[in-house]
């Protein structure tokens, strides 16, 4: 998908969500980097841009992950609007988009992916002394992957299918 064709949809969902209203362009959207890519519900997750120039302000909206409206303001680095907020308790595990409104009125996107919370402590299995298990969050987001393509060819095909285009 080009990028022009991506802002379409993206502006469409951004003025929906209350970040912003009017007419975008593909070049309307900067990167929102998102630290760290993935996080289990109740981490906390720290987002910077250079969208907003020297001085700049934001007003970010975590809603899609349950972290609400949080504010950026100018961090250490020169041209950087950093933000923080916590991913919610109750959220699924899946890739979400977070977005910031700079204060002149640019836009910037970047997505998370939620983890499901692994296991905490010692697995007690009856063999040796008691071993710790972690999540691997390259695995679930490989994985995360594998499901958001899967899921998006599926639905392209039944789109197709629905429609009678034979390939």
């Amino acid at each position: 998908m080009t990028a022009a064709a991506f802002a379409g949809p993206v502006a469409g969902a951004v003025a929906a969500a209350g970040l912003g209203a009017g007419v975008f362009a593909a070049g309307d959207f900067a990167e929102l980097e998102v630290w760290p890519k993935s996080a289990a519900p109740g981490a906390a997750v720290t987002v910077n841009t250079t969208a907003c120039g020297p001085r700049g302000e934001a007003d970010g909206d975590a809603t899609t992950v349950g972290g609400g409206r949080f504010r950026l303001v100018p961090g250490t680095h020169k041209e950087v609007v950093v933000g923080q907020f916590r991913v919610g308790r109750e959220v699924r595990p899946g890739t979400y988009e977070i977005g910031a409104t700079c204060a002149d009125g640019k836009f910037a996107t970047g997505d998370l992916v939620v983890t499901e919370r692994g296991p905490q402590g010692h697995v007690h299995t009856g063999v040796g002394g008691g071993t710790t298990t972690t999540t691997d969050p390259a695995k679930i987001a490989a994985g995360a992957a594998v499901l958001a393509a899967t899921a998006v060819g599926g639905t392209w095909l039944l789109r197709r299918r629905a429609s009678g285009t034979r390939g």
